[in-house]
């Protein structure tokens, strides 16, 4: 069971996470989060469960994670604009990949638009979500699984998923690597925020297959040719360099890139 002393004692941000709710079991994380009054859910608020039973990724996709050895959470934030929300999913995604990353002693790769990668195995999954009253954005969800301790999957997932334990042969506190990733996702806000370029710079070199001519998918459908990947711009958009050596630039929900 997740200690929640632990991780209080643990915590070193100065807003993100102070405002937590913790629960054994819920059916979704972010499910919860948006269902938060306007009271509870502070910006900066954390739910975090030790089981999920309709946990879920990108495009309704199930989310698999065994009870009590992974991290299962949502962020709450109350942004003053609801622009650039790619990167500001990217940028929780790099915090994840920094400190699993030291952990593993390995650079770890973001697969746009919402995942981490270790060697092409999914070690974490994101699923931004955005609540409007009306015309005005309320409140945004991003909802983060990461394998931690798990040390085996189901069979139509053995082959595509990684946790920690499986890279370094280490049981972890999730309560500390938590802490740790919750420091680094105040830190990255803080330059989302500001729009600092460099950001998008440091998000682009963690990109699989930046600066290399891939494949893409657009709308279910792979587009002739090969393109170069030029990671996302300032405004959150991917960029890509056709075989004309003209820039074409997508949304998340038109485009993933396929590297063979």
């Amino acid at each position: 069971m997740f200690n929640t002393q632990h991780f209080e004692d643990s915590l070193a941000t100065s807003w993100l996470g102070r405002s937590f709710f913790y629960f054994p079991e819920l059916d979704s994380t972010n499910s919860y989060a948006k269902r938060m009054s306007r009271i509870e859910a502070l910006h900066g608020a954390l739910i975090i469960s030790d089981a999920q039973s309709a946990g879920r990724g990108q495009h309704q996709r199930t989310w698999q994670s065994e009870a009590g050895e992974n991290l299962t959470f949502s962020l709450v934030f109350e942004p003053s604009n609801q622009h650039r929300l790619t990167i500001l999913t990217l940028a929780c995604a790099l915090a994840v990949a920094d400190v699993c990353g030291e952990q593993a002693k390995s650079s770890l790769d973001l697969k746009w638009p919402n995942d981490v990668l270790f060697k092409g195995k999914k070690l974490s999954g994101l699923l931004t979500e955005a609540i409007f009253n009306g015309d005005l954005l309320e409140r945004v969800v991003i909802g983060i699984g990461i394998n931690v301790n798990q040390e085996t999957f189901t069979e139509d997932l053995a082959s595509s998923a990684i946790s920690l334990r499986s890279i370094t042969a280490k049981e972890y506190s999730r309560e500390l690597l938590l802490a740790r990733i919750l420091t680094k996702i105040e830190f990255y806000y803080r330059l989302w925020e500001s729009r600092d370029i460099d950001l998008i710079r440091t998000i682009n070199k963690a990109m699989l297959g930046y600066g290399s001519w891939t494949k893409i998918n657009v709308n279910g459908r792979d587009k002739e040719g090969t393109f170069k990947f030029l990671g996302v711009n300032e405004n959150g958009a991917l960029v890509v360099l056709n075989k004309d050596l003209e820039v074409d630039t997508f949304s998340y929900e038109q485009v993933r890139i396929r590297i063979d």
